[in-house]
C-alpha cells in the first residue's frame, strides 16, 4: 500500500492543554509530595545512594511481591536485545529479594509494539519501550521533537551513545515531553529513548546513493516519520507489516527498505538485499523514529520507594546490557553483510545536502509549532539545546571517556565489540542524568 504524504506536521492542539494542565499541576505540588522523578510512590523506607545490594532487598522485606508484565520485545528469547532485557529483569528480581518478578511479552503476544504506548497508558503493560511515532495524535510533542533529533556524528559506537545520551538528558529536562506521558498515563524513564539507533536504507540491486538513481524507487519505510524524507528524496514509500518484507523484497513488491542493521540480521534480508547506503554528516540520513521506555503510571506509583529507586539505580546495568547486545548485532550483521558480498556504499554529497536541507525545515516546522501551542516560548532555543546536549556528549564519549571517534558504518565490522568497556559511559550516564532525579532524591 502506497503512503500518502506526511510532510504537514501533525497538530499540537489536541493534547497541548493537557500538557498544560500537567505542567501548571507539577509546578502548584507541595514540596514533598512527589519524588525526585516527578511522581508519587507508595511510600515505605529510603535506600540511600550507594548503599550495597543487599539494602533493597532489606527495605523491601515487607512489600507485597509483585510481577511486572515487561512488553515493546519484537522478536522471542534467543537475540541479543531480548535477553539483555531478561537478563536485567533477573537482577532487579535478585536485588529485590524475589519481591519483584517479570513476565516477558515475547514478540508482542499480549500487546505488540504498535501498542505499546497505549497499553502502558491503560496498565495493560507495565514496562518496556514505546514508539509514540505509531499515535502521532496522541503524541505530538515526542513526535515533533523527535523529528528535530537528527543532529549528530555519524558514527555507530561512540556517535550513538552520545546521541542517547543526550536525548535521554533533553527527555528528563524538557518538561512538556514529560507532561505529555503524564497526561497519558506513562511514566517515561526516557521520553526519548535510542540505545543504538541503527535504521538504514537497504536495497536490491546496486546501492542507489544519487537522487537520480533513488528517484521512483519504492521504499518500505518502518514508521510513517520516514515517509517525508523518502518523498524528498523522490522515493515512493509504500507500507508493508514486517512479517511481510522478506517476501516484498525477494518479490520486487518494494526496491528498498528503510530498516534496522540488526533486523537484518535476524530477518535474513542478506538473501534478499544487494547494498546498505549511509550517511556521512550529521543530519545526513534516516533520522531518529520517536521512541521512548516507560512504566504505566498507575503502576509505577503503586510501588514503594525503594522499588522505585531499585529500578531507577539499575539503569546503568540495563544499559550496558542493552547496548552492549544491540551493538553486537551491528557488527555481526555487518560483518554478515560484508562476507556476502552486498554493496556499502554512502549518500553522495548532493543527495546528503538534500537530506540535510528536509532536517532543516523540519527542524524550523517543528520549532514554530511548539511556540504556536504554547508549549515553550522559545522552540529554536530548544532545537539548539539538543544540539547543545548532543556536542556535551560527544566530547565526554570520545574526548574525556576515550571512546574511538573513527569508527565508521563501512568499517564497523572489524569493531571489537567483545572489548568494549561500557561501564565508565553507562557511570557517567547515571551520575549526570539520573542521581539528580532519583526518585526520593532530596532538592531534585
Amino acid at each position: 500500500m502506497k503512503l500518502g504524504s506526511a510532510r504537514t506536521r501533525r497538530p499540537l492542539r489536541l493534547l497541548a492543554p493537557v500538557v498544560a494542565a500537567a505542567l501548571a499541576v507539577a509546578a502548584c505540588a507541595p514540596p514533598g509530595a512527589e519524588s525526585g522523578t516527578g511522581a508519587e510512590s507508595a511510600g515505605g523506607e529510603n535506600v540511600p545512594v550507594g548503599a550495597g545490594t543487599a539494602a533493597y532487598a532489606e527495605a523491601l522485606a515487607d512489600m507485597e511481591p509483585v510481577t511486572l508484565l515487561f512488553g515493546g520485545h519484537t522478536t522471542g528469547p534467543g537475540t541479543g536485545t531480548v535477553d539483555a532485557y531478561v537478563e536485567y529483569s533477573n537482577l532487579v528480581t535478585q536485588m529485590s529479594g524475589g519481591k519483584i518478578t517479570f513476565e516477558h511479552d515475547y514478540a508482542g503476544a499480549k500487546v505488540s509494539l504498535d501498542k505499546m504506548a497505549d497499553g502502558l497508558g491503560q496498565g495493560r503493560v507495565d514496562l518496556g519501550m514505546y514508539i509514540p511515532a505509531y499515535q502521532p495524535d496522541e503524541w505530538p510533542v515526542a513526535n515533533a521533537i523527535g523529528g528535530m533529533s537528527i543532529y549528530g556524528q555519524p558514527h555507530p559506537i561512540s556517535g550513538r551513545m552520545a546521541a542517547f545520551a543526550a536525548q535521554a538528558e533533553f527527555g528528563q529536562t524538557f518538561a512538556p515531553l514529560q507532561a505529555e506521558g503524564e497526561a497519558l498515563g506513562v511514566f517515561s524513564l526516557y521520553p526519548l529513548y535510542t540505545p543504538s539507533h541503527d535504521v538504514k536504507l537497504q536495497c536490491r540491486g546496486p546501492a542507489p546513493t544519487s537522487l537520480a538513481e533513488l528517484q521512483g524507487k519504492r521504499v518500505r519505510v518502518s514508521s510513517p516519520s520516514y515517509v517525508p524524507l523518502a518523498e524528498t528524496l523522490g522515493m515512493t514509500p509504500v507500507s508493508l507489516v514486517i512479517g511481510e518484507l522478506f517476501q516484498g523484497l525477494q518479490r520486487g513488491v518494494v526496491d528498498c527498505a528503510v530498516n534496522s542493521i540488526g533486523a537484518h540480521l535476524t530477518g535474513g534480508y542478506v538473501d534478499v538485499v544487494d547494498s546498505w547506503v549511509f550517511g556521512t554528516q550529521p543530519a545526513g540520513d534516516f533520522g531518529e523514529t520517536p521512541t521512548g521506555f516507560g512504566m504505566s503510571r498507575d503502576r509505577w506509583e503503586q510501588l514503594p520507594l525503594a522499588a522505585q529507586q531499585l529500578l531507577w539505580d539499575t539503569q546503568p546495568q540495563m544499559l550496558e546490557m542493552m547496548m552492549r547486545a544491540a551493538y553486537g548485532d551491528i557488527v555481526e550483521s555487518m560483518q554478515v553483510s560484508r562476507d556476502g558480498g552486498m554493496e556499502l556504499a554512502e549518500f553522495d554529497p548532493e543527495t546528503t545536502r538534500a537530506i540535510e536541507a528536509y532536517y532543516s525545515q523540519a527542524e524550523e516546522e517543528g520549532a514554530a509549532e511548539l511556540e504556536a501551542q504554547g508549549l515553550t516560548d522559545d522552540g529554536t532555543a530548544a532545537v539548539e539545546q539538543h544540539k547543545a546536549l548532543y556536542d556535551k556528549w560527544w566530547r565526554i564519549v570520545t574526548e574525556e571517556l576515550g571512546y574511538p571517534a573513527d569508527t565508521s558504518w563501512l568499517t564497523v565490522a572489524d569493531f571489537d565489540v567483545a572489548n568494549l568497556d561500557l561501564k565508565p559511559f553507562v557511570d557517567r550516564f547515571y551520575e549526570e542524568i539520573l542521581l539528580p532525579r532519583r526518585p526520593g532524591q532530596e532538592g531534585s
